[in-house]
C-alpha cells in the first residue's frame, strides 16, 4: 500500500513546489506525472504482488513456475520502460535516468531469452554491465546535486568494495565446492551480491550527505537495491542449497525493486546543495558496518581458514578507513574553525552578535519561567560616547585601534563567567550569568564606566570617550533571556542623558515606545491624510517693510489638537517619513506664497530642512519640479539649513548649497552661533542670510557680551554679503536694539506670531506691509 501511494501521489509531489521532495535548484521545475505513466506504475504494483501470491499460495510450485516464465521479464521490461519515459519526458537528469535505465533493461532481456537459449557462459559478463551502468548514472544523479563530490564518498565506496571483495573471496570457496561449478561461473554468481552491495553503499552515502529527508528518490532506491542484494544473496544460498525453484517468491524481490527504481525517477529532484562538511560526518553506519566486517575477517584469520586473499583485501580495506577518519579529523577541525569565525568579531576577537545570540537562546532553555524564585541571566549593553567624531575626524583606522583597546579593556574589567561581545559598530554587550542580582549588575556597569573614562593612547593621539551602560535582567524585565538585548539596549539610550552614564530598563520604557510606534503610524497616515497645515510668522526689514514668511508646520491631531512641530518631527526623523513630511510642508508655502505674491509680489517664503533631507539625493531635483508645478520663481523660496548640519555633513552640505544657488534658490544658516562652527564652513558656501540664534537676542539690552556677539555676527554677515536675521525678539527695546547695531531683518512676537495663512492675511492687510503701523 506504501508503494501505491507513492506510485499514485508523485504527481501531487512533483506538483507542489514547497512540499518534501519539490525542492529544486534553479532551472528545474515541477511538473505532473502523466496520467499513463501513473496507470503504468500502478499495473506493475498488480503485477509484483501477483508474482509474490502465486509463489506463497498452498501447492502453487507449477503455477508460479508457469507464471513466472512470463511475467516476471513482462514486469523488469515495464520498469524499465517507465524509466525511459522519464528520460524522454523530462529534461533534468536526462543522462543519469538514461545509463539507470539501459541497466535495468539488461535482467529484462536477459530473463526473456533465458527459455530459448538458457545462460549461455559466453553471455553471462554481459549481464554484469547491469552494475556499472547503474554505478555511472547515480554518480550523475549525485552530482546533480552536489556542486563538488567530496573526496570523503570516494574513500566510503572504497571501504564498502574492499569489504565487499573480501566477503567474496572468504565465500568463494564454500560456494564453489556446494555447486562444483566452474571458476568463471562461481565467480560471475559471487558477483551479482557483490555489486547488489555497492550500490547499496553508494545510495546509502549519497542519502546521507544530502539529507535523509532531502530527497526521497534516493530512499526509493535505496530500498530498491536492497531487496536486489537480498534476491541475489537468497538465490546464491539457495542455489549452493540445491533449494532453489524457479518462480519462488524471492524472484518476486526483483521486478519490486525494479518497480521501486522506476517509481524514484519520477519523483521531483531535491534542492541542489553545496557540500556541507557537516553532512560528511552522516556516513557513519556505513563505515562502521564495512570496518566491522574488515575487522572480524582479520580477527578469524588466525584460527579459521580464510583466504589469504581476503586477508590482503581486508587489510587494504582498513587502510581506507585510516585515510578516511584522517579526512574526517580534518572535516571536524575546518568546521570547528568555521564555527568558531562565525562566532567571533574579526576586529576585536570578541564574541560577535550571533554568538551572543546563540548564548541568550541556550540561555532560555536553561531558565525556567515557572519558577518565579529563579534569578536568570543579566545583560549589559554600552555604547561609546563621541565614537563617531573620531571616525570621521581621525579616520577609520584610528577608530579601529581605538575599538581594540577598548576591547582589551572591557576584556580585563569583565568577570571570567561573564561573556563580553561586540554586537555593533561601537557598541558591546556582556551577558552575565542565571543568579545575577540588581546590584551586581549596576557595580560591573559603573567599575565599566570608570575603566573607560581613562584616555586611551593610540599609535598617533590619545583620545577620551565615555561609555554609556544599560542594565536589563531576566526575569525582572522580561520573561525571556532572548528580549534582553532589546530591553538593554532601551536603557543604554536612556544612559546618554544620565549623569552616571548607567541606566537600568524600566518596563515603563516599554509602554513609552509602543506610544512613539503608534505615533509614527499616526503620522504617516496625517501626512497622506492632510492633516498637516503651516503657521507663517513674517520676518521683517529694517525699513518695517514684510521681507518673507517662515512656513511651520503643525499637525492637527483628531484627538491631541493641534501640535507644535517638538511632538513630531524627532519621531519623523525616527520613523524615516521627514522626506514626505517636507514635500508636504513645501508644497503648502509654495502654495500659499503664490497665492500671496498676487498682492505682495517680492514676499519669499521659508522653509526649514533636516539633515535627513540634505542627504536625499533627490532634494534639488525636487525643489526644482515643485517649483515649476506650482509657478513661482527660484527666489521667492528661503531654505533654512541648520549650522549642525554643515558640520556632520560637510561635502554633502556643500554640493547641495552649490547645486541649490544655481537652481536660483536662496540660502540661510539658521541657529547660527550654537553650531561651533569654524569660519572656514562659511567660506565653503555662499549664503543670503545668517540667522543669529534667539538665545543671543534675548539679553541684548542689558548683556555686553550679547551686544559684542550681535555686532561682530552683523559685520560678518555683510562681509560675506549676507543679510542677518534676528529670532525670537520679543519687545520693542530689543528690537530697537539690534537695528541700531544693523541687524538687517528681525522675527518674533514683537511683530507677529506664527499665524495660520488665512490670519495672516488679515495681519498683512491691516499693516498694508508697513510694520511701523503696529508699533
Amino acid at each position: 500500500m506504501q508503494l501505491l501511494h507513492t506510485a499514485t501521489s508523485v504527481s501531487r509531489s512533483t506538483s507542489d513546489p514547497v512540499s518534501a521532495s519539490g525542492v529544486f535548484r534553479s532551472g528545474v521545475h515541477s511538473t505532473p506525472v502523466p496520467r499513463g505513466v501513473r496507470s503504468a506504475l500502478l499495473i506493475l504494483l498488480v503485477g509484483v504482488a501477483v508474482h509474490a501470491l502465486t509463489a506463497v499460495l498452498p501447492d502453487s510450485s507449477v503455477t508460479a513456475k508457469s507464471v513466472g516464465g512470463w511475467l516476471y521479464p513482462a514486469l523488469m521490461l515495464g520498469a524499465s520502460i517507465a524509466v525511459f519515459a522519464r528520460v524522454r519526458l523530462r529534461p533534468d537528469d536526462r543522462w543519469a535516468w538514461a545509463l539507470i535505465a539501459g541497466g535495468m533493461l539488461i535482467p529484462a532481456v536477459r530473463n526473456m531469452l533465458y527459455p530459448a537459449f538458457g545462460l549461455l557462459p559466453a553471455w553471462r559478463p554481459l549481464w554484469l554491465c547491469f552494475y556499472p551502468l547503474l554505478f555511472a548514472g547515480l554518480l550523475l544523479l549525485l552530482r546533480a546535486r552536489l556542486r563538488r563530490l567530496p573526496i570523503a564518498l570516494g574513500l566510503d565506496a572504497l571501504i564498502a568494495g574492499f569489504a565487499v571483495a573480501a566477503l567474496a573471496a572468504v565465500a568463494f570457496g564454500p560456494y564453489s565446492a556446494a555447486t562444483n561449478g566452474s571458476p568463471l561461473a562461481v565467480v560471475l554468481a559471487l558477483a551479482f551480491p557483490a555489486g547488489d552491495l555497492m550500490l547499496v553503499a553508494l545510495a546509502a552515502c549519497a542519502l546521507s550527505l544530502l539529507g535523509w529527508g532531502a530527497d526521497r528518490r534516493w530512499g526509493l532506491l535505496l530500498a530498491g537495491f536492497v531487496l536486489y542484494a537480498i534476491a541475489d544473496v537468497l538465490f546464491m544460498v539457495y542455489v549452493a542449497d540445491g533449494t532453489y525453484v524457479r518462480g519462488s517468491w524471492t524472484d518476486a524481490l526483483r521486478p519490486a525493486a525494479a518497480l521501486l527504481l522506476a517509481a524514484a525517477s519520477w519523483l521531483a529532484p531535491g534542492a541542489r546543495r553545496t557540500h556541507a562538511l557537516g553532512a560528511l560526518q552522516r556516513n557513519g553506519v556505513p563505515q562502521l558496518v564495512a570496518t566491522a566486517v574488515l575487522i572480524g575477517l582479520l580477527v578469524l584469520s588466525y584460527d579459521a581458514g580464510v583466504p589469504r586473499v581476503a586477508i590482503v583485501l581486508a587489510a587494504c580495506g582498513l587502510l581506507a578507513v585510516t585515510a578516511r577518519l584522517a579526512v574526517a579529523f580534518r572535516e571536524v577541525s575546518l568546521l570547528a574553525d568555521s564555527h568558531r569565525h562565525a562566532m567571533t568579531d574579526d576586529l576585536t576577537l570578541l564574541a560577535n552578535r550571533r554568538a551572543m545570540s546563540t548564548a541568550l537562546t541556550a540561555a532560555s532553555f536553561a531558565f525556567s519561567e515557572s519558577d518565579s524564585d529563579q534569578a536568570g541571566p543579566g545583560l549589559l549593553v554600552l555604547d561609546l560616547d563621541r565614537f563617531k567624531g573620531v571616525n570621521d575626524s581621525l579616520g577609520h583606522h584610528v577608530g579601529d585601534e581605538l575599538l581594540r583597546r577598548v576591547a582589551d579593556r572591557l576584556s580585563q574589567t569583565v568577570r571570567s563567567e561573564d561573556l563580553l561581545a561586540r554586537v555593533g559598530g561601537d557598541e558591546f554587550a556582556v551577558l552575565l550569568p542565571a543568579g545575577v542580582d540588581l546590584s551586581t549588575a549596576e557595580a560591573i556597569a559603573a567599575r565599566i564606566v570608570d575603566t573607560l573614562s581613562e584616555p586611551f593612547h593610540l599609535s598617533a593621539i590619545t583620545v577620551q570617550v565615555d561609555a554609556s551602560v544599560g542594565i536589563a535582567l531576566c526575569p525582572l524585565h522580561c520573561r525571556r533571556p532572548e528580549d534582553l538585548l532589546q530591553c538593554a539596549d532601551i536603557a543604554m539610550y536612556l544612559a546618554k542623558g544620565s549623569p552616571v552614564r548607567v541606566a537600568v530598563y524600566d518596563t515603563g520604557h516599554e509602554s513609552l515606545r509602543i506610544d512613539e510606534r503608534r505615533t509614527i503610524d499616526e503620522l504617516r497616515l496625517a501626512i497622506e491624510g492632510g492633516q498637516l497645515t503651516c503657521h507663517y510668522q513674517p520676518k521683517v526689514r529694517s525699513d518695517g517693510g514684510v521681507h518673507s514668511v517662515e512656513a511651520l508646520v503643525r499637525w492637527q491631531h483628531p484627538t491631541r489638537g493641534l501640535l507644535t512641530p517638538d511632538a513630531f518631527l524627532h519621531l519623523a526623523e525616527r520613523g524615516g517619513l521627514m522626506r514626505p513630511l517636507t514635500n508636504t510642508v513645501l508644497d503648502l508655502a509654495l502654495t500659499q506664497v503664490r497665492r500671496w505674491r498676487e498682492t505682495h509680489d517680492d514676499l519669499a517664503v521659508a522653509v526649514n530642512l533636516s539633515v535627513t533631507n540634505l542627504l536625499d539625493v533627490d532634494l534639488v531635483a525636487h525643489i526644482g519640479d515643485r517649483l515649476d508645478c506650482h509657478g513661482v520663481p527660484a527666489d521667492a523660496l528661503i531654505l533654512e539649513i541648520t549650522e549642525g548640519m554643515l558640520i556632520s555633513e560637510r561635502a554633502r552640505s556643500r554640493s547641495v548649497g552649490d547645486a541649490l544657488k544655481k537652481l536660483g534658490v536662496k540660502l540661510s544658516i539658521d541657529d547660527f552661533g550654537t553650531g561651533w562652527s569654524s569660519l572656514a564652513r562659511l567660506q565653503e558656501m555662499t549664503v543670503d542670510e545668517l540667522k543669529l540664534d534667539g538665545v543671543f537676542v534675548e539679553g541684548l539690552a542689558n548683556e555686553p557680551r550679547s551686544i559684542a556677539i550681535v555686532r561682530s555676527t552683523v559685520a560678518l554677515a555683510h562681509s560675506l554679503g549676507a543679510s542677518l536675521v534676528a529670532e525670537g525678539v520679543e519687545d520693542n527695546e530689543t528690537l530697537d536694539a539690534l537695528r541700531r547695531y544693523g541687524c538687517d531683518i528681525t522675527q518674533g512676537h514683537v511683530h507677529c506670531p506664527p499665524l495660520p495663512a488665512d490670519e495672516l492675511d488679515h495681519w498683512l492687510d491691516a499693516t498694508h506691509g508697513d510694520v511701523h503701523l503696529r508699533r
